[in-house]
């Protein structure tokens, strides 16, 4: 594990160990001379000799030419040929034609499908002249190449390559297929069960070697594998290797998305179910998630086919099921481009793990010299996610500290008035500060506005970013929110959100419903199945009435 963490310190006793990996890469691979009308064009003529050629047929007949020689490759070399649906999963129709041989290498399937890319409309004038030559503005659905490899070093890799020049292409591989290969070539102890590292692996140079992945020479790697797999196995069907050495043409590459996780690999399975259920039940509603759909399953079930959007506000958290042995429950966050989730793996591994779907958004550039840059910024979202989730996990509240909050405070030359919690718009400023907290780029006063129209239903005009900005101010003011360095941009650190949901769990969870309770003398039949918090509830409304009752007070 490359820090530790709160939640390892406070679950230490439970935990056995714990590694750090990056999962899932993909790759752009994409042809510069084919950004642009201009270097397209220029393109097409060093091919073809001239562009009188150049039209919408003549495109089309490019990708039939390919699709028709890559077929009868696979039918002369025993190479699946595997025509997949829309909702087909096709990494899972893959993994279960894998090749049984351990000593294999190479192209074991080719799966098609038809997804959405940019496409050249060529238009010319009366006299046959190309007038304009751009890019589609709606992106049609064209088919696509799936390449099943694997490679020596990196296990199963997936090669996306659009049919249509100039023939884009995606890269796909894991980390963990990564590491699991170093460690058998070094022969490193390692059990693996789908993509997880479970019991039996020797941790501790799992953990090495995935913090060499971690390290500069990745992005050189992984150029090597494009290279490796991309010209000579993929590309060479629609643009033979005499004619890439010719016209010189090389792939530049950057990363589209990017996943990094730690796993906490736990003593027993039931006290991770336990661990797991308590801090989805803690962290729900202080975080505000509002969406909770669990999908019951059991082991070795079919695929599921049901896609999941986020919610209203971006973010969701939801239960899906891992299509190969296991349920699989999932607790999601999505902020823009990334996405935080924590799941249960195999068992006895919990996964916290950070998905960035367009690298774009970090802010340090997409390209593969970039990388270093990225996994730094990745690795700092997630030891902050953690941060924030073990706050709301054990939230903390101290004496006198409704008191404090209601008295005035000073910041500078500014005198703030206190948080009153009797007016309900003070209440609903704090939950939504807890509720932004996970936010990995901190939030803006905007958000923030937004964030309690959202709960209030108020609009613009009666919750505008203004007043939004004086409440902040004055929770700043009680030391419960602080401004990103540099930036317009506010965040709470884990002692500030620990308070902030302290109250939230306090008001939510034991006031309103202990309250509600009181008003209801005839306590109802307990259900047949009590959970610990339902017992909790039950014994607490039964112990107040009688108390309610000695002092004369009614609710």
């Amino acid at each position: 594990m490359k820090t530790p963490d709160a939640f390892a310190a406070y679950h230490a006793h439970l935990i056995e160990t714990a590694y750090d990996c990056v999962d899932r890469l993909v790759v752009n691979c994409y042809y510069p001379l084919g950004q642009a009308g201009g270097g397209f064009r220029t393109f097409w003529r060093q091919w073809k000799g001239n562009d009188s050629g150049l039209s919408g047929q003549a495109l089309r007949q490019a990708a039939g030419d390919l699709a028709r020689r890559l077929k009868a490759h696979c039918q002369k070399q025993g190479i699946l040929w595997i025509e997949c649906g829309p909702d087909d999963l096709k990494y899972e129709i893959a993994r279960a034609h894998r090749p049984k041989d351990p000593a294999f290498v190479g192209v074991f399937a080719v799966l098609v499908g038809r997804a959405p890319a940019p496409l050249w409309e060529v238009r010319r004038n009366a006299q046959g002249q190309i007038t304009e030559l751009r890019r589609t503005q709606q992106w049609p659905y064209v088919q696509h190449y799936y390449f099943q490899i694997i490679d020596p070093e990196w296990g199963h890799v997936v090669v996306r390559l659009c049919g249509y020049a100039p023939w884009g292409a995606q890269v796909i591989v894991n980390g963990h297929e990564w590491v699991e290969r170093q460690a058998r070539a070094q022969k490193v102890r390692v059990a693996k069960e789908g993509n997880c590292f479970i019991e039996g692996t020797n941790y501790r140079a799992v953990d090495r070697l995935a913090s060499a992945l971690s390290g500069p020479e990745l992005g050189p790697q992984l150029a090597a594998l494009c290279a490796r797999w991309l010209y000579s196995a993929c590309l060479c069907f629609a643009l033979p290797l005499a004619e890439q050495q010719r016209l010189d043409f090389h792939y530049h590459y950057s990363i589209w998305q990017l996943e990094y996780s730690r796993n906490y690999l736990f003593h027993q399975a039931q006290v991770l179910e336990e661990v797991f259920q308590k801090l989805i039940d803690r962290t729900r509603g202080p975080l505000d998630i509002k969406i909770l759909e669990t999908i019951f399953g059991r082991r070795h079930r079919q695929p599921t086919k049901k896609r999941q959007r986020a919610g209203r506000r971006g973010y969701e958290v939801t239960k899906e099921v891992d299509a190969s042995s296991w349920d699989v429950t999932v607790w999601r966050v999505r902020w823009g481009s990334v996405v935080l989730k924590v799941y249960d793996k195999a068992g006895r591994v919990l996964r916290v793990e950070v998905k960035v779907l367009n690298t774009a958004g970090l802010g340090c550039g997409k390209g593969l010299g970039k990388l270093g840059e990225q996994l730094e910024c990745v690795q700092g979202m997630l030891e902050r996610f953690l941060a924030s989730l073990q706050a709301a996990h054990v939230a903390f509240l101290d004496a006198g500290q409704f008191e404090r909050w209601a008295e005035p405070s000073q910041r500078g030359n500014r005198r703030l008035a206190g948080l009153d919690l009797n007016k309900a718009r003070n209440r609903t400023v704090i939950a939504a500060l807890s509720g932004l907290a996970t936010r990995p780029e901190g939030f803006t006063t905007a958000e923030v506005a937004q964030a309690v129209r959202g709960r209030t239903g108020w609009d613009e005009a009666q919750y505008p970013t203004r007043r939004a900005a004086y409440d902040l101010a004055k929770v700043r003011g009680k030391g419960l929110v602080e401004q990103v360095p540099g930036r317009r941009r506010y965040e709470c650190r884990p002692e500030q959100l620990r308070v902030l949901c302290g109250y939230v769990v306090l008001r939510e969870q034991v006031i309103k419903p202990v309250l509600a309770g009181l008003a209801h003398q005839e306590l109802p039949p307990p259900p047949p199945k009590l959970c610990a918090i339902d017992q909790h509830y039950l014994t607490l409304r039964a112990e107040l009435q009688r108390t309610c009752h000695t002092l004369g007070l009614a609710a």
